[in-house]
């Protein structure tokens, strides 16, 4: 699927469901594509997206199959009967390609609750949502590394905004989940190893001053009893999941 076409596809299928309302937000690789002109544009960040991927509520799930079969998508009833209430597939018969419907909740080697997170006048997930679906992935692979420099370069840290990194969000998360917190710094100190592999002149100093900020905000926020209780245990109890490729 080229990625002009994938967006879309992605702002189609999110109109309609709107219309039925259905709400739905781009997450991945393709949605960076679409909040940050580098990924469009930057030769060293520019890579390919096959699929797609939204996030959605469980309590739309009954409309959700009605809603892709009018898109002309073919449902993948066995995965959506197994696993119908965090995830549904739905293919493209046209490419080939599918849609991954994530439900409330991003597990990966992290939980994430999205439920509150499909803001109104949003196609895709808030950029510091993007950042953080990212960020927890234990092993980062290329793709990983091209979207958070992607979000990086392009977004400064901030409060809420469409164009902006809310760092308040990001540390309420990871100052009461120590094992968020670990996978965050861990990947962000990795990624300044990785900058002039993929950046270029000023743009090396820009997104390492964005990584030491979000890191600094991180350490110096105050934290829960929770995760101080988890930091004591540290290292010695492996804090994250690495999810298994699910049959489809």
């Amino acid at each position: 699927m080229i990625e002009k076409d994938a967006k879309l596809e992605v702002e189609r299928i999110i109109r309609a469901g709107e219309k039925e309302s259905i709400r739905l937000r781009g997450l991945g690789g393709l949605a960076v594509y679409m909040t940050c002109p580098s990924a469009v544009r930057h030769t060293r960040l520019e890579r390919s997206y096959a699929d797609i991927d939204l996030a959605g509520l469980e309590k739309d799930r009954p409309w959700l199959g009605k809603l892709f079969l009018q898109l002309g998508y073919t449902p993948d009833h066995r995965f959506n009967t197994l696993h119908g209430q965090t995830r549904m597939i739905f293919y493209n018969p046209q490419d080939g390609s599918h849609v991954d419907v994530f439900l409330d909740k991003f597990q990966m080697c992290h939980t994430l609750d999205l439920r509150k997170r499909l803001l109104e006048g949003y196609l895709t997930l808030t950029l510091v949502d993007l950042l953080i679906t990212k960020l927890q992935i234990v092993e980062l692979n290329e793709k990983d590394i091209k979207d958070i420099l992607s979000i990086l370069l392009d977004h400064a840290n901030g409060a809420e905004a469409p164009d902006q990194l809310d760092l308040n969000y990001l540390t309420g998360l990871t100052s009461n989940d120590w094992g968020l917190y670990t996978t965050l710094s861990d990947n962000l100190v990795t990624l300044k190893q990785f900058l002039l592999d993929y950046l270029l002149g000023d743009e090396v100093e820009l997104v390492q001053e964005r990584i030491e900020q979000v890191l600094q905000t991180m350490e110096t926020s105050s934290k829960s009893l929770r995760w101080k209780v988890r930091s004591k245990i540290g290292r010695r109890v492996e804090w994250y999941e690495l999810p298994e490729e699910v049959e489809r």
